[in-house]
């Protein structure tokens, strides 16, 4: 996990370097980048650190979204990933940005809530409650802020820090001891988790 963050980190600051230099076609009146509004697609990469479970105090979130901004600098779009909470999850989600400027290095505040669906229903094996246990997933909500640094080919990477709550349902059979018959227990794992996220921006 290491070796990736040391990598994007190596790829913003190689762009943002990009991003400063003047474009190289004789003329100083030629505005280097074009804010304007349209469609844009969003890839990025977030440590997700909080209370260690099963010992594991930190996870890897994987995202692609596509998102529309409007003149008025609001963007909404909806998006998906790869993630892992416990369990491996599939998160889909409806995405709102509000940008603060219209510059090359635009401050912008988000918000996601959706769905983060297991990709492993059924687990085997003994546990507390019974020898198998289904996973669910559950709603998930995201909230930070961040800033895009933009080159003159709109090309932008991106950092941002912010809140991730992520809900997990997991249902248990249950046989009391000495009886037939099985009923079911469910048992609700909130996640509360600091985001930092790395990303590029394709305008």
């Amino acid at each position: 996990m290491l070796k990736i963050y040391i990598s994007i980190a190596g790829l913003i600051i190689f762009l943002s370097s990009a991003a400063q230099q003047e474009p190289d076609n004789g003329s100083k009146n030629e505005p280097i980048y074009s804010p304007g509004y349209g469609y844009f697609i969003h890839a990025s990469a977030s440590n997700l650190a909080g209370k260690p479970t099963n010992d594991e105090p930190n996870s890897l979130s994987i995202h692609l979204l596509s998102a529309y901004k409007f003149r008025n600098r609001l963007s909404i779009g909806a998006g998906s990933g790869l993630e892992y909470l416990e369990k491996p999850l599939l998160p889909a989600y409806g995405y709102l940005r509000y940008d603060l400027n219209d510059s090359r290095a635009t401050p912008y505040a988000w918000i996601k809530a959706g769905y983060g669906f297991s990709l492993e229903n059924k687990e085997s094996g003994d546990t507390w409650y019974g020898s198998y246990t289904e996973s669910s997933g559950g709603i998930l909500l995201n909230a930070g802020i961040g800033i895009v640094l933009y080159n003159r080919h709109n090309l932008g990477v991106n950092m941002g820090v912010g809140y991730r709550f992520q809900k997990v349902n997991k249902t248990y059979p249950e046989t009391w001891w000495g009886s037939s018959e099985e009923s079911v227990r469910t048992v609700f794992t909130e996640f509360n988790r600091f985001e930092l996220q790395l990303g590029i921006v394709f305008r």
